[in-house]
């Protein structure tokens, strides 16, 4: 099946808001064993949009149309649709009812405004929405089944299961894209691994991409597994995980298995460790808590770091990372504790340590004595760069030492 997908709206056009839709759409697509040829974008241009929507739908079997069915002026995707399809718009009564259920029930009665939003073209049909004011619309033009969604994903995303995905069956031949996620691995050295893998006449093929310092490796085709196999064994140990696993997720099922549970103790990262960590559903089961010492002051008080040792090696040293990272563990009886300390500018660097050094600790007590170190890293970037690939390198170090590998990472420098 050729699909086509078009997202609308002028706060997309405009950058105000990232189209993610895109994206979203390529994999879901793909997992379904459909060809998706061609996404689009457009601003709430009433011809444009009816012009895209009768481009797409003659190259495609499917079009599916986001955004634009909310009540202000500016949201003008049914009306472009009805131009399309060269009809008029009607008031649909069962649509009308539902919005007026959906209002009662929230004690509100419903606006001339959100009335609009239950017209629809003469032969389209609408779609209820079980999530949002909004419904979907669903036509057809020429050979083309056209869908129109709402633009929001938490409205969309259930949608376009129950129409869309529930409807699809996967020939029995298809192979869905595998994505290999790996970090701390420059993507020169990385493509240098896979070598003929990478050719570009091959069958699957293989693509290597880096977002947010994540390097992920796209096989799609045919025996996608064993090729897959391949470049996790090229990538090995710094390969953590597939599709939108993160590392965070590794990292808690690798304590969840071994039933540890971590702490950190955090300084240039302000909490974004500890933030992350707890995005994982479940991570209350092994993450104890942390601590952010942005100040010697705090790092004193809080982890009894040693005045005496800052004024000697300054707060980011390899000695406050290890303390830090000790005391984190013992003050919250933790097998694990993750400590950051660093300069992530835009000022405050100097000759020996320049922004974008970081000193990450960690702390084992699984064993008979505790056992902490410390790692310096100079990392390229703004401070959102900086704080960022703290974290991620945090958390790739927790995992090799969890399962007993060593390997520098990426912008790892000497000790000094």
């Amino acid at each position: 099946m050729r699909v086509t997908t078009l997202s609308i709206g002028d706060e997309l056009t405009h950058g105000a808001i990232l189209d993610r839709h895109g994206g979203w759409f390529a994999g879901r697509f793909d997992a379904l064993g459909c060809d998706l040829v061609e996404h689009r974008m457009v601003g709430d241009d009433r011809d444009l949009i009816a012009a895209s929507i009768r481009e797409l739908a003659a190259s495609s079997d499917l079009l599916v149309v986001t955004g634009g069915l909310g009540p202000t002026a500016d949201d003008l995707t049914r009306e472009a649709l009805a131009d399309a399809l060269g009809e008029s718009l009607v008031l649909d009564p069962e649509a009308l009812a539902a919005l007026e259920d959906r209002f009662a029930s929230r004690g509100r009665v419903l606006s001339e405004s959100n009335r609009r939003q239950a017209h629809r073209p003469e032969h389209a049909r609408s779609l209820p929405n079980a999530n949002g004011t909004a419904p979907g619309l669903e036509a057809r033009l020429g050979d083309s089944r056209i869908v129109v969604l709402p633009g929001p994903p938490h409205e969309m995303h259930p949608m376009f299961e129950s129409v869309i995905a529930s409807g699809i069956e996967p020939s029995a031949d298809h192979e869905a894209t595998i994505d290999i996620n790996g970090y701390g691995l420059p993507e020169s050295r990385a493509a240098e691994r896979l070598g003929p893998l990478l050719e570009r006449d091959r069958d699957p093929l293989v693509g290597i991409k880096v977002s947010w310092s994540i390097l992920t490796a796209s096989v799609r085709g045919t025996g996608v597994e064993a090729v897959a196999r391949a470049i996790e064994r090229h990538w090995h140990p710094l390969a953590y995980g597939r599709g939108a696993t993160t590392l965070e997720e590794v990292v808690g099922g690798l304590l969840e298995q071994q039933g540890s549970t971590i702490a950190t103790a955090e300084s240039c990262t302000g909490g974004l460790l500890g933030g992350r960590i707890t995005e994982v559903p479940g991570s209350s089961g092994w993450y104890g808590g942390g601590v952010v010492t942005y100040s010697n002051e705090c790092k004193q008080q809080l982890l009894g770091v040693p005045a005496e040792l800052l004024e000697r090696h300054g707060a980011v040293s390899e000695q406050v990372a290890v303390v830090m990272a000790m005391e984190a563990a013992r003050r919250f009886g933790a097998d694990y504790a993750l400590s950051t300390t660093g300069i992530a500018g835009p000022g405050g660097g100097g000759e020996h340590k320049p922004v974008g050094t970081v000193w990450i600790g960690g702390c084992d007590t699984t064993g008979d004595h505790p056992n902490a170190w410390a790692r310096r890293f100079v990392f390229p970037g703004d401070r959102t760069w900086v704080r960022d690939r703290t974290v991620k390198s945090a958390l790739q170090m927790l995992r090799l030492h969890i399962l007993g590998f060593e390997s520098p990472l990426l912008w790892e420098a000497e000790q000094s």
